[in-house]
């Protein structure tokens, strides 16, 4: 062995190459869609608050529905 060449280890051809981190498409694909799953699981938990804010109005008389619109 002189001193230019590399010693041998397990990895030089006897055993594949193991990417240490998945590739990045993989990895935006996971953000995505554990951003949509958020967003998913806000909506199902915020609606019935939402919904019945917008209920008690109504039955207040402050039906957004009912309400004119003003022009500029």
């Amino acid at each position: 062995m002189t001193h230019f060449d590399k010693p041998l280890g397990f990895r030089d051809g006897f055993l594949p190459v193991r990417p240490v981190a998945p590739p990045t498409p993989a990895i935006k694909t996971a953000v995505l869609l554990a951003a949509l799953l958020a967003y998913a699981i806000g909506f199902a938990v915020l609606y019935p608050f939402v919904q019945a804010s917008v209920s008690k109005s109504a039955a207040e008389g402050n039906d957004p529905a009912l309400m004119d619109f003003v022009g500029p």
